[in-house]
């Protein structure tokens, strides 16, 4: 019969400095992650022949069927839409606004939006649309 040394343990992997290192990736990509904002507004954007998918670094407000707006995912009321969009250019840096209002939006309301902006000194305006599908012939 074998004696077995006092303090002996089976050897075996430590897993410690395996589990640390998962971490810190998880930490890192988690870090890293940049998130997209996204409206909680759902809108039926108008269709155009072309379309191009805007930068997601640009200021962007989402105007409903209804009138309700948001802007880079909080909602704003016309009340307070100078003072936020002014808030959210500074923050962005951005001078360019893309505005994604549903096709059954009325027209004064976009064109307020399109007044709020060029006071608080946003230059350029962009109407976002959703691509044609093509026919087939």
């Amino acid at each position: 019969m074998a004696r077995k040394r006092k303090g002996w343990e089976e050897r075996g992997i430590d897993m410690t400095p395996m589990i640390d290192c998962v971490f810190q990736l998880l930490i890192f990509f988690m870090v890293t992650t940049v998130f997209a904002v996204q409206s909680g507004l759902k809108v039926d954007l108008p269709q155009a022949a072309t379309s191009d998918a805007p930068p997601e670094k640009d200021l962007s407000i989402t105007i409903s069927e209804k009138g309700e707006m948001d802007l880079n995912g909080s909602r704003v009321t016309m009340d307070n839409l100078e003072e936020q969009l002014r808030v959210q250019k500074d923050i962005f840096g951005s001078k360019v606004l893309i505005i994604k209002a549903d096709k059954k939006t009325f027209h004064g309301i976009v064109v307020d939006v399109m007044d709020a902006a060029k006071v608080v000194g946003i230059d350029q305006l962009a109407i976002a649309t959703e691509e044609e599908e093509k026919k087939e012939k």
